[in-house]
């Protein structure tokens, strides 16, 4: 969970200030293990709880460890947003997850060499218009649900969650994903689409046919450099361009710690990394635990709960994948959006934020 830290009238924290902050959990949790760039502290490792990390804009991004089941991820969440709470609350800072917020846009940059790296890589590529997907990415901040989907049935999870994401967007576009189709669809629009084709998949191995292209595809801005007292190495300095993940496994280069940091940039919703796992960024920012739990536990039910998930693929596998997509792409284009049926499709409004 992606949150601000900003002062009392909205302004987004310094650097230094966010250090701070990891000084006063580091002081309430010694057992805690700071990570470092450049003699900066940039994410603390509580055994217990999980992780704190630095993001754009001074965003601090909440990952829990592995729970055993809703209520104990609660429990955890809870714990770390206290501890980043407490600790802001020392500095005359408060913590929100209100989601995308214009002050944010001139946030100062973080020091962690990867945010460095993909800036540049955006400006060389984009040029002017990489300002406003930078600023993007500083001022915004969403919810991420990590699920283990390995198994047979696979194919069937990526596309229910799939579908769930199609129908919130088409049906429910957050002023967040208006800004992003704005900003980053103008420059990636292949990326910001989903593999509506996987709709047609019936097997594990049909969808990994359908992801492979798009992944080969990928390009590599940066990557892990552990003689860089920084730890990443922007590949345009490296090589004066930046490679596909395509042009790297034909040379022999591609290592998995090079591909978990390009699959990180892969923004097809829902993200497919390895290990059958799958990242979902289904709405902005989430301020309250209930409303987090509730959509952990939708996207929890369209992949574990077999019932649920054939109810909701029976439907999808009924609508033409290429309208689907039309409207899809439409949905900032038109005027007004072609509305679907409640009669055809679920509308995925049940506090989902």
């Amino acid at each position: 969970l992606e949150l601000f830290v900003r002062a009392p009238e909205g302004i987004p924290a310094t650097y230094p200030q966010i250090e701070m902050i990891f000084n006063h959990i580091q002081a309430a949790q010694p057992d805690s293990r700071a990570a470092q760039e450049n003699n900066h502290i940039v994410a603390l490792s509580i055994p217990a709880l999980g992780d704190i990390c630095l993001e754009p804009g001074g965003q601090m991004e909440l990952s829990t460890r592995p729970c055993q089941n809703l209520a104990e991820l609660q429990q955890v969440n809870l714990a770390l947003r206290k501890l980043l709470n407490d600790a802001a609350a020392q500095e005359g800072l408060c913590v929100t997850g209100t989601g995308h917020l214009p002050l944010f846009k001139n946030a100062e940059d973080m020091p962690r060499s990867r945010f460095a790296a993909y800036y540049d890589y955006c400006r060389s590529v984009y040029g002017d218009k990489a300002e406003n997907l930078i600023q993007t990415m500083k001022s915004c901040c969403s919810l991420q649900v990590n699920l283990d989907t390995g198994g047979d049935n696979f194919y069937q999870v990526y596309q229910a969650l799939m579908f769930l994401e199609v129908m919130r967007a088409i049906n429910q576009p957050s002023e967040r994903q208006k800004l992003l189709d704005q900003h980053y669809a103008q420059l990636s629009p292949e990326q910001m689409r989903p593999l509506f084709e996987v709709l047609a998949c019936r097997s594990n191995a049909e969808l990994i046919t359908c992801t492979v292209d798009r992944l080969l595809q990928i390009k590599v801005p940066f990557v892990p450099d552990h003689k860089n007292t920084e730890g990443f190495t922007s590949t345009l300095s490296l090589y004066g361009s930046a490679p596909r993940i395509g042009e790297l496994l034909s040379k022999g280069q591609l290592t998995q710690e090079i591909l978990d940091n390009a699959l990180s940039l892969q923004l097809a919703p829902p993200n497919l990394r390895r290990h059958g796992v799958l990242e979902t960024r289904v709405c902005d920012s989430v301020d309250s635990q209930e409303e987090l739990i509730t959509i952990a536990t939708t996207y929890h039910r369209a992949a574990y709960d077999a019932s649920y998930r054939q109810d909701l693929l029976t439907r999808a596998y009924l609508l033409s994948t290429d309208d689907l997509q039309e409207k899809y792409d439409q949905r900032f284009t038109a005027a007004p959006l072609i509305s679907i049926s409640r009669e055809k499709l679920p509308l995925i409004r049940h506090k989902m934020g």
